[in-house]
């Protein structure tokens, strides 16, 4: 049997495992703007792929996907937008889309080009970003450009984007801050950030539960166990992982010493997005590291005197994955991540300090606690309104009601369990 895991490049489609409430809540939230964060290799470009899969298959969207990857103008930028158009011919050109109009290297004229013909077909254009931390050398150097550009992004009708970076977009704090109009970010909707898989996701993908009849792979439930507790169901580290457990009858075996080794790609991986912290998340996670599992109220010196903020500190570095919390622990998020402090220790104390001002990221960390909040609402609220939907249904049938609708009534009571107690745990931090 093949070797199913895939390590070195984005997957869509079957291949694409768990981020079921994200995507929906990426394609159907009332908003228009969005900005999702995640470290390197956590599966920001594989988002942005399914979700142009999923909308290229309805009749809302036309999906177009941006790499911005190499951009060091706004004029840049505009090219590439073009050459993204013209690998869609099948998309663009029954609207309208003639390549004289590609030829333009305005990314602002362009874009409003394209949302007027996909609004005049009744349909919205789907914009994903990729690598758009290229973003902050243009604003920098293009302020004025930059700021009719924010407009056109944030502000037009037809129009819903979807961007995605590492935390070093954060640095647009910084480089906006002398802005007289609103700040690039703002505008965004930074609630959602990529981290890792849900635990039945990240078993699915074990597994390979979407594979083609035959072609999955017999895991046994402490293989499951040991995988998850090794990796904390990072998409990448998952995949590692399990190629280097896979064995030629279809199964995998349990993971040893080896199998957790960090290698010079993955090392560079974890320097990269180790550098992107400010110097008081690197404090936290070295101290986490160095004392093993820790209470948060011990980290209170490291955080400052703010409660509140250090809680969404360790909140937010948790969700990127450095962290793993319990009840009343926080530890390094996985073993793999702990192998490498280990190994880097001698100079990690000594690492320049981060791009990102303290205070860009105090102010990316409030806005991420108040619309994480509006965001945990809305899903919420969301749930229980489908939820009374499908429960005037089973009034009606009775007896006659079918097995599907009883079973998206009990996921859903679960999610909204589930839901309500993180919005309670928000609120209490």
């Amino acid at each position: 049997m093949r070797n199913p895991y895939i390590t070195g490049a984005y997957v869509a489609g079957n291949n694409h495992y768990g981020r079921v409430h994200l995507l929906d809540y990426l394609l159907r939230s009332e908003g228009r703007a969005y900005w999702v964060v995640g470290t390197r290799r956590i599966g920001k470009t594989s988002l942005l792929r399914h979700l142009e899969l999923l909308a290229a298959t309805g009749d809302r969207y036309v999906p177009l996907f941006w790499d911005l990857q190499g951009c060091g103008s706004l004029t840049c930028m505009g090219g590439y937008l073009g050459d993204a158009v013209r690998d869609h011919p099948e998309r663009f050109e029954p609207l309208g889309v003639t390549h004289a109009m590609l030829d333009e290297e305005d990314p602002m004229v362009l874009l409003g080009i394209l949302r007027r013909l996909v609004r005049r077909a009744g349909r919205e254009l789907l914009l994903l970003g990729d690598e758009t931390e290229a973003l902050i050398g243009a604003s920098r150097d293009e302020p004025e450009a930059a700021q009719r550009f924010h407009r056109q992004l944030t502000g037009g009708v037809g129009l819903r984007v979807v961007f995605a970076s590492t935390r070093q977009i954060y640095r647009l704090h910084d480089v906006c801050c002398d802005w007289p109009t609103s700040p690039f970010l703002s505008g965004f909707d930074m609630s959602q950030t990529l981290g890792s898989l849900e635990p039945e996701a990240a078993e699915a993908l074990i597994t390979q539960a979407q594979a083609p009849e035959g072609c999955q792979v017999k895991v046994a439930a402490e293989v499951v166990e040991a995988i998850a507790r090794a990796t904390n169901n990072h998409p990448l580290l998952l995949q590692l992982l399990c190629s280097r457990l896979f064995r030629e009858d279809g199964t995998l075996r349990l993971p040893g010493a080896e199998d957790l080794r960090v290698d010079p790609i993955l090392a560079g991986f974890f320097e990269h997005d180790f550098r992107q912290l400010t110097q008081t998340d690197r404090r936290i996670v070295l101290a986490v590291h160095r004392a093993g599992p820790t209470e948060q109220a011990d980290l209170k010196d490291i955080g400052g005197d703010n409660a509140a903020e250090l809680a969404q500190r360790v909140h937010n570095l948790e969700a990127l994955g450095y962290l793993r919390c319990s009840v009343d622990r926080v530890a390094v998020g996985n073993l793999f991540l702990a192998s490498w402090l280990d190994a880097a220790a001698d100079f990690l104390d000594a690492l320049p300090a981060s791009q990102t001002s303290e205070s860009a990221m105090r102010t990316a960390l409030a806005r991420q606690s108040s619309e994480s909040t509006a965001s945990l609402v809305t899903q919420l609220n969301a749930r229980r309104a489908r939820l009374v939907e499908l429960e005037g249904v089973r009034a009606r049938e009775f007896l006659a009601v079918a097995p599907e609708t009883l079973e998206e009534m009990a996921e859903l009571q679960a999610e909204i369990t589930e839901f309500r107690g993180l919005l309670e745990r928000r609120q209490a931090a």
